[in-house]
């Protein structure tokens, strides 16, 4: 009889319970012994959400407890790290109410207590700080050892309120005196291990801890979290086996097919890349390729930064460029949209170059998965339910592809009256928004999209493209639908698609693609499109 594969370690978030289970264990702790090897240091980690943070902190945590026998069949087991047992403070944020500032502190202090009760220690109820103080001294003279501190999700009482500035900046302030027992206590530290998604600068939660080492883009880090192409091939043949079989495709096909939705992480200046745990777990349980990570939810948070932001999202599909300084930290009182959007993991590193003595990083959406999902959040948030966008984009779609160009003017200027009031912008409604939503929309068809796109003369609002057909759309807001066609016939933007268009649809074919010239004009008062003109080249 056929072995069954191994349990996927889906949702397992406790390396002990993953061992005991028999769940697989994609094997990190040769990463993990670089970072004890010294013996002693503060550490910091930033990665996205369902990341696989909480395990790793759960593996620290059972090397300290010196559970040689769980790692068995892994590489530290097998290295020259020396076993001994610490006493281990470990605290999940995540896990603590912070509503106000108040429930805050009441769970700090119910979180030091369960710590210290599990180590048979009674603490006097005093703030948050001092009992975190009185445990670490307390535990020190009990075993006569310097302790472990683990922190998973550091920042999570300041997330859940970061567009509410008061109660973020109140949390904060908590969190500050909280962690400032890390620097007090430090010569009774062994070792301090704190995960999180951003990277608020030191002087705001971390103020004096210089030793804390921010590994988060040191490149012998970059796969410590999250599987490589190795891992994934190595840990689960029969699960991608499974999938290929289910698919209908061979394993090469199924391979590139797993690449292109949920790969693309890169966490440093080296080009290892790293799929999404969380989703690649998901799609070999399910053995379907859809969008889980989004499903778990995308912070409110982020979308009223984008609204607040109003950046131009179809730069996105090209480059933007930040700084290893502008990816380093950030303040909670200004808080820039890329940067963010690179910690939680909607962008990734595209390309890095030193120039002059400054680190730059290109960014860019890591894979199909993310791209596609966040630009339907996109969507809902600023125009409708995700079932009535689907709606309109398969009936866009399927204009598109028979040529119809009436009817698809036709579904544009529906999808535009049925946005409701209260989602258009009261202030600063101009082109932008308009052409937000055109690109959003035409985005997340099944056809070659490019936003802006340049040319010798100018930039093209939106080039569409199907196997058939390009169009080239200009958008005029409040202007004309032929003030658009102008524009784009008098800057000859078609002229780059000229050779395109004279190559044929396949080599057996006889038919050249055909390039559409295409002006709308919207109106600011009515919010929608009141005219527009198409010619062909």
């Amino acid at each position: 009889m056929e072995a069954k594969p191994k349990k996927l370690p889906l949702s397992l978030q406790s390396f002990e319970q993953l061992v005991t289970e028999g769940a697989i264990y994609v094997d990190k702790t040769k990463y993990i012994y670089e970072l004890l090897k010294l013996g002693f240091g503060s550490y910091f980690l930033s990665r996205p959400r369902r990341f696989g943070k909480s395990l790793l902190v759960s593996t620290l945590e059972a090397i300290f407890r010196n559970k040689k026998e769980l790692f068995k069949d892994l590489w530290i087991y097998r290295s020259d790290y020396v076993w001994q047992e610490f006493p281990v403070i470990k605290f999940d944020m995540s896990a603590i109410n912070k509503d106000t500032a108040e429930q805050l502190k009441i769970g700090l202090v119910n979180a030091v207590a369960e710590n210290a009760k599990s180590y048979d220690l009674d603490l006097e109820i005093f703030t948050p700080e001092l009992m975190f103080k009185n445990l670490i001294l307390e535990l020190k003279k009990k075993y006569n050892s310097q302790v472990i501190i683990l922190i998973d999700e550091y920042d999570s009482p300041i997330i859940k309120h970061i567009n509410n500035p008061v109660i973020a900046d109140q949390n904060r302030s908590i969190l500050h005196d909280f962690y400032s027992i890390i620097k007090s206590e430090g010569a009774n530290l062994r070792f301090v291990f704190l995960t999180g998604v951003s990277k608020f600068a030191k002087t705001s939660i971390f103020s004096g801890l210089n030793n804390l080492i921010n590994i988060s883009m040191q490149e012998k880090y970059s796969a410590l979290l999250g599987l490589t192409q190795e891992e994934l091939e190595k840990y689960f043949p029969e699960h991608i086996n499974s999938v290929a079989e289910k698919h209908s495709l061979s394993l090469k096909e199924t391979l590139e097919k797993i690449k292109f939705w949920y790969n693309g992480y890169r966490f440093s200046e080296s080009k290892i890349k790293v799929y999404n745990p969380f989703s690649t777990l998901s799609l070999l349980e399910a053995e379907k390729f859809t969008n889980y990570w989004f499903e778990t939810g995308t912070p409110t948070y982020l979308i009223e930064l984008i609204k607040k932001d109003k950046p131009d999202i179809s730069e996105y599909e090209t480059e933007i460029f930040l700084t290893r300084e502008d990816l380093s930290s950030y303040d909670i009182a200004s808080i820039p949209l890329a940067p963010v959007l690179f910690d939680t993991g909607y962008l990734t590193i595209k390309g890095y170059e030193a120039k002059y003595d400054t680190d730059v990083y290109s960014l860019g959406y890591p894979n199909f998965e993310v791209k596609s999902s966040f630009i339907k959040i996109l969507l809902k948030d600023f125009t409708l339910p995700p079932n009535e966008v689907e709606s309109y984009i398969s009936k866009i779609e399927k204009c598109i592809k028979a040529a119809d160009i009436e009817a698809f003017i036709a579904l544009l200027k529906s999808f535009f009256a049925a946005i409701p009031y209260e989602l258009i912008p009261k202030k600063d409604l101009n082109e932008k928004y308009f052409q937000l939503i055109f690109y959003l929309l035409m985005r997340v068809s099944s056809f070659r999209v490019n936003a802006e796109e340049r040319t010798n003369t100018g930039r093209i609002d939106l080039v569409l493209e199907t196997n058939t057909d390009i169009y080239l759309f200009e958008l005029k807001v409040d202007a004309s639908a032929e003030a658009a066609l102008r524009q784009i016939k008098e800057k000859r933007y078609y002229e780059k698609y000229l050779y395109t268009a004279s190559n044929k649809v396949s080599e057996n074919s006889t038919t050249d693609k055909i390039v559409h010239l295409v002006g709308i004009n919207l109106s600011l008062i009515e919010r929608n499109i009141t005219e527009w003109l198409i010619e062909r080249v």
